[in-house]
C-alpha cells in the first residue's frame, strides 16, 4: 500500500457544503488555524528541528446563495535523529489541526480518523526521506500526552532508502484532543536501514514530551 496525502483541509471543506449550515456559515467565524504544537527537548534523545510546515487551503462554500471562504490551517514540527555516517535513522512529526466547528458540528475529519487514518494522511511528512509501504498493524501501547491517556498504534513497514533500497521501520502513531486543536504524533525509526535498538522506546518517550 503506497500511502499519500488524502486532502483533509478539502475534505473539511466538502463537509461544510452538505452539514446544514445554511445561513450560519453566513455569521460564524471560517478561518481555523491551529496552535503550535512542539517536542520539548528533543535534543535530549538526540532529535534535531528539521522543518516547521504550515498549510493554509481556502475554499469557497455556497450557503443560501450566497459564497463564504473557509480556511483551514495546519502544522507540522519535523525532527530527524541521525546515525554516526550522517543519515536519517528515525524521525518525528507532531501536527496539530484545528477543530472546525459551524452551527455547533464538528466538522474536521481528523476527529474521527483512526490512527492508520492519519497515517495515510500525514505520511507525506516524511516523503523527503522515502515511501512508506506494505504497512501493517502490530500493537497497541497506552501512553501519556499532553495530560491525556492515549493509544499509540505500532505498524510495521517498509520504507525505501537513499541507498535506494528498502528497509523494515517501525512506524507508531498517537493522537489526543487538546484544547481547540487535535493534536498527531508519529515516529518512525529504522530508516535507511538504521538499528532498530538504537531509537528504542523513542517514539514513546517523544509522545510524551509533545506540548501544545
Amino acid at each position: 500500500m503506497r500511502l499519500r496525502r488524502t486532502g483533509a483541509v478539502l475534505a473539511v471543506c466538502l463537509l461544510l457544503s452538505v452539514a446544514g449550515c445554511t445561513g450560519l456559515l453566513l455569521q460564524e467565524e471560517t478561518a481555523f488555524v491551529a496552535s503550535e504544537a512542539n517536542v520539548s527537548e528533543a535534543d535530549e534523545l538526540a532529535y534535531a528541528h528539521n522543518s516547521t510546515e504550515q498549510q493554509n487551503v481556502t475554499r469557497s462554500v455556497e450557503a443560501a446563495g450566497q459564497e463564504r471562504e473557509v480556511t483551514v490551517s495546519n502544522r507540522a514540527e519535523l525532527f530527524v535523529n541521525r546515525t554516526p555516517d550522517g543519515s536519517p535513522g528515525a524521525a518525528f512529526v507532531v501536527v496539530s489541526s484545528p477543530q472546525v466547528k459551524l452551527a455547533g458540528e464538528e466538522l474536521n475529519p481528523v476527529a474521527d480518523w483512526s490512527q492508520r487514518d492519519l497515517l495515510m494522511e500525514f505520511s507525506d511528512e516524511f516523503d523527503q526521506y522515502g515511501n512508506l509501504t506494505d504497512v501493517e498493524e502490530r500493537e497497541t501501547r497506552q501512553v501519556t500526552m499532553l495530560g491525556r491517556e492515549a493509544d499509540v498504534r505500532v505498524f510495521n513497514a517498509t520504507m525505501a532508502g537513499e541507498d535506494g533500497g528498502a528497509h523494515d521501520v517501525v512506524v507508531s502513531v498517537a493522537k489526543v484532543k487538546h484544547e481547540e486543536d487535535y493534536v498527531v504524533a508519529i515516529g518512525v525509526r529504522g530508516m535507511n536501514g538504521a538499528e532498530l535498538s538504537a531509537t528504542d522506546g523513542d517514539s514513546e518517550a517523544l509522545v510524551r514530551r509533545v506540548e501544545h
